[in-house]
């Protein structure tokens, strides 16, 4: 993984702030499972952060929620192999006899004696046939660890983590009385103790307590009246603290136990969330009728909870409905590259360029791979769809793009359009700086005269990582100036610049030292 992946999908600025992170080794732990890394990074709290290694995006238990510097930071300790493969520890496992596979339960239990609670096994009735002791016990944990809270009148990330585990290690011996008292305690009492919500550092941290409730809940024998009571409780919630447990109701396993109350369950749910219900209860029929209709659906969720009912009538629905993007992006993920291709070629040739597909440098280098990987088109159609993709992506001023495309190209010329473009999301400084690499020999006066504004935008802007990359322009500048005119301008910058420390010993880590004697500026190197 290089890092100009990373900072296509996470931004400059991003990018460098998780650099930052990772080269000061905050970087606690990363582990691999199924796709994702699971890291935890150390910033103003300890943060927890899952990152997609598929699209690269992260979820993170920080204020910015998600795509943010923690993510950078475990991505770059993934790619410098700072991480532990849990799927090759699981293979390991699924090998092992039974007696194996429990001397490594008893081993973990003796290092991490409160693992225990992972092994306790209750009545999957939750407390019909349980042991009376232990829902006494359980319940008057409960109560005492509530009661802190306003006691205390704050609840912090650590008493939630101690809740939702809690609630998740006791799921099944949690009565239904019980999981509806604390549900009651936390809504009516929220404000005494935050709504955990810390509002210093902008962070919200209950959902997991809220999630592993109705895991909780769906499990229990349940009636019409249990769906009144949350109603009830719902109209009393200011903040809407049960969000995240009625969203759950949709998820996996728990729409098809539901399934015989979906009339109660449409009234706590957005249409979305309503149509993934239906589809994971196996009503399919009721789901599709509501992604027809399409009231408040976003195009991409209509078509992508189609094809989980019926692929062969989503794409149908795709094409009538126009929803182009959705099918290239549907296309290349499937890797059907030539019908990918091709929609595109006929969308971009039928109008204004980019007015009927999506906007983002993310969907077109989609495009761009399966031009790449596609296999019916000849050389001549392989470069029509390549200017296609250039002349779209140069409209919606997803330059990034352009670059790529106009270098697969080979074409120059074509290039030379984008020198005098401004940096934005969508042309970072890796694009721009390989951009002016590839176009330094043809063009050296006016890539000279971009690398220099480059460099000092990138000097005002300060930071390890601007500095490395002004340090690039500058060395590049190198080949297209004499020696003599080169280190008249470094000496200048330096002169300008010469309390920027950091800048300069990145200089000197390429070989060249600057240094001010009596007003002076000598080089070397």
């Amino acid at each position: 993984m290089n890092e100009s992946k990373i900072i296509r999908a996470y931004g400059e600025t991003i990018f460098e702030r998780g650099l930052g992170y990772f080269r000061e080794g905050r970087v606690t732990n990363v582990i691999k499972f199924r796709g994702r890394l699971i890291g935890e990074v150390s910033g103003t709290h300890g943060y927890t952060t899952e990152v997609d290694l598929n699209g690269l995006g992260c979820d993170c238990s920080c204020p910015y929620a998600g795509n943010c510097k923690h993510g950078v930071a475990v991505l770059l300790q993934y790619s410098d192999g700072g991480y532990v493969d849990c799927d090759e520890i699981m293979e390991r496992v699924e090998e092992m006899d039974r007696d194996e596979l429990l001397k490594v339960v008893e081993e973990f239990v003796r290092l991490n004696p409160s693992s225990l609670m992972y092994l306790q096994v209750y009545p999957a009735s939750g407390g019909e046939g349980a042991d009376e002791a232990q829902i006494k016990a359980l319940d008057k944990q409960i109560r005492s660890m509530l009661r802190r809270i306003v006691d205390y009148g704050y609840a912090d990330k650590g008493f939630a983590d101690d809740l939702s585990g809690l609630i998740r290690f006791n799921e099944a011996l949690l009565t239904k009385e019980q999981i509806f008292y604390i549900l009651e305690f936390l809504v009516n009492n929220s404000e005494e103790y935050g709504c955990f919500y810390d509002d210093y550092s902008d962070d919200y941290f209950g959902d997991e307590i809220f999630l592993n409730l109705c895991d909780a809940f769906v499990r229990k024998r349940l009636e019409a009246s249990d769906f009144g009571r949350l109603e009830e409780l719902r109209g009393v919630d200011n903040y809407d603290m049960l969000g995240p447990f009625f969203y759950r109701m949709a998820e996996g396993e728990n729409g098809k136990v539901l399934v015989e109350f979906k009339e109660y369950i449409r009234e706590f749910l957005n249409e979305q969330t309503y149509v993934d219900f239906l589809i994971n209860c196996g009503l399919g029929d009721e789901a599709r009728e509501l992604i027809e209709e399409g009231k408040s659906l976003f195009y991409e969720n209509r078509f992508r909870s189609y094809l989980r009912i019926d692929k062969e009538a989503a794409i149908e629905f795709a094409h009538r409905k126009g929803f182009h993007s959705s099918l290239i992006r549907y296309y290349n993920e499937t890797g059907v590259h030539d019908e990918a291709v091709g929609l595109f070629s006929k969308v971009a040739g039928e109008g204004p360029p980019g007015a009927r597909l999506e906007p983002s440098s993310y969907f077109y280098m989609i495009v761009l791979d399966s031009i790449k990987k596609g296999g019916a088109l000849d050389k001549s159609g392989t470069e029509d769809a390549l200017r296609d993709l250039f002349e779209v992506c140069y409209s919606t001023q997803c330059y990034d793009v352009c670059v790529d495309s106009g270098m697969e190209l080979g074409d120059k010329g074509l290039l030379r359009r984008l020198i005098g473009k401004e940096r934005t999301r969508s042309f970072g400084v890796e694009s721009k700086l390989e951009l002016l690499s590839y176009l330094v020999d043809e063009y050296p006066d006016e890539v000279g005269g971009e690398l220099k504004a480059l460099a000092a935008s990138l000097i005002e802007a300060m930071g390890g990582y601007s500095y490395e990359k002004a340090a690039d322009c500058v060395f590049l500048l190198r080949r297209i100036v004499s020696d003599a005119e080169w280190r008249e301008y470094v000496k200048g910058v330096y002169d300008q610049h010469f309390r920027k420390i950091n800048l300069w010993k990145e200089f000197k880590r390429r070989g060249v030292v600057l240094k001010r004697r009596k007003g002076v500026v000598e080089m070397v190197g």
